[in-house]
């Protein structure tokens, strides 16, 4: 069941005519997921390449989708204070199912 908010944040970055960096700007959106904690197999095999996953939130593909901005995917999730960089995106089971794989 999806009904923890969580935020999804995105760092969009601005060039110049000359192809230089002159702003960045966050943009935060809020969507529904369900939040899920990483399995024992999930995290010893990130762990293994390096990686700590601390949590993982299943989201609507539909949704997921909705909130891109520019097509660019969200760098971040906010969730409960704690913010977390996003690892990997997925989509799990069915079509209407993506999932959020992100680390500390």
């Amino acid at each position: 069941m999806r009904n923890e908010l969580i935020t999804l944040i995105t760092t969009k970055k601005t060039r110049n005519g000359r192809g230089f960096e002159e702003t960045e700007e966050t943009v935060r959106k809020g969507i529904f997921a369900e939040v899920r904690s990483a399995g024992v197999i999930e995290k010893y095999e990130a762990q293994r390449a390096g990686i700590d996953v601390s949590a993982i939130f299943r989201v609507d593909t539909d949704s997921y989708k909705s909130m891109l901005l520019d097509g660019k995917r969200p760098d971040k999730v906010e969730h409960d204070g704690e913010e977390y960089r996003i690892h990997d995106v997925r989509r799990k089971g069915s079509y209407k199912k993506t999932e959020i794989v992100c680390k500390r």
